[in-house]
């Protein structure tokens, strides 16, 4: 088996939204992270909040999650049935179940992606 950590950085891409049980993972990163040392999450850059109707993004989004992520993170059961439209306020209240101190959102935002740094 090769190292099993502490890591000094653990990076998540676009994957969060689709996970059936995203505080128990985001909590084993969070185990295997060496003292002061961050996970990065990049996942879809959508609304911090619902509204009707939705620019073209979140529509694009809404119909990815409902014919993609979100059967396919239903598929084990339970889930916490996040999908595409994971919210910031979502990610937050995962990472604060998993055990992590601080979510921050990085000033960058590539395309789609919304970048966030999260650190026990």
């Amino acid at each position: 088996m090769g190292n099993q950590g502490p890591y000094n950085l653990a990076v998540v891409i676009e994957s969060i939204h689709d996970m059936s049980h995203p505080v128990e993972v985001l909590d084993a990163i969070r185990q295997s992270l060496a003292s002061g040392a961050s996970l990065l999450v990049a996942d879809e850059r959508v609304a911090d909040a619902f509204t009707a109707p939705g620019d073209e993004v979140e529509r694009f989004m809404y119909a990815a999650s409902l014919l993609i992520c979100l059967p396919g993170g239903l598929a084990e059961q339970p889930s916490a049935a996040t999908g595409t439209l994971m919210r910031t306020g979502t990610l937050r209240n995962y990472a604060k179940k998993a055990g992590f101190g601080d979510v921050e959102v990085l000033p960058y935002e590539p395309g789609f992606l919304r970048i966030y740094r999260l650190t026990p």
